[in-house]
């Protein structure tokens, strides 16, 4: 998004169409992208509560990482709408063609898709799903640990600290593992940016050879023409030719002078 898309769109005043105004496109892919974030949040919220999260490991991590890209889209998208809210209310004199009744309708529907966007992180990390994966997460370790022969209270005591202490041990590696996720997607995206970056700075520096060797070929031309011109003056002083060229410009001048006055 650029201002001037926006601001051509103001000069052009009451006569601007809906489809012009880049408010209305923005608007429309972000609607779009809402309903993807609460459909992923939808999706990922019945993995947690509707399946045993410690088994079914290879859904929870792949609808958490879906609903993420949705809302990491939804915010980028949310960011170019908001710029052209501040963009009007900075111009304001530039956009007449909105009106205060329009501009607040913006202002409220960037600040409930701000907010819609907030609340599906709240509740993907809600403490009713951290609950949940505790609790899972201590079932299979309460499985695999069994009663250890427990006995006596002391006994059971151990176990059940046994228990909580491998479920916590495993939520830990879980929250690295995600972390490590999140690291390598942001090391792709790096990845992909230094590829473009080198691709446009190859494109840059093929433009300015192919100027240098225009230069070098314009360079040469010119040597031959001065040649040339020395060789029809009967002289190769510099300072002779300049004075010449200036000469031929200053009577050139006068002629066309004299031609139309």
């Amino acid at each position: 998004f650029h201002d001037d898309d926006l601001e051509s769109g103001g000069a052009k005043g009451a006569s601007v169409s809906l489809d012009d105004d880049p408010f209305y496109v923005f608007r429309e892919d972000l609607t779009r992208k809402l309903y993807l974030v609460d459909d992923g949040l939808k999706n990922y919220l019945n993995v947690i509560h509707d399946t045993d999260t410690a088994v079914n490991t290879h859904d929870v991590k792949d609808s958490k990482k879906q609903l993420k890209r949705h809302i990491k889209n939804a915010e980028a998208t949310l960011n170019d709408l908001q710029m052209t809210v501040n963009l009007v209310e900075s111009k304001r004199d530039q956009f007449t063609h909105i009106d205060d009744g329009e501009l607040y309708d913006r202002r409220t529907f960037v600040q409930t898709s701000a907010e819609r966007i907030a609340k599906a992180k709240r509740e993907m990390s809600s403490e009713s799903v951290r609950s949940k994966t505790m609790a899972d997460e201590r079932a299979m370790a309460a499985r695999r640990v069994g009663d250890m022969g427990a006995r006596t209270q002391a006994e059971k005591e151990t176990t059940e600290f046994v228990v909580d202490t491998r479920a916590q041990a495993q939520m830990m590696l879980n929250q690295q593992d995600e972390a490590l996720d999140d690291l390598d997607l942001a090391v792709n995206r790096v990845g992909v940016m230094a590829e473009e970056i080198h691709e446009e700075l190859g494109q840059q520096n093929k433009m300015l050879t192919e100027l240098d060797d225009d230069l070098a070929d314009a360079e040469e031309k010119l040597g031959l023409v001065m040649g040339k011109l020395a060789k029809l003056l009967k002289t190769k002083n510099k300072c002779q030719l300049g004075t010449i060229l200036i000469l031929c410009l200053i009577a050139l001048i006068l002629f066309f002078l004299v031609l139309y006055t």
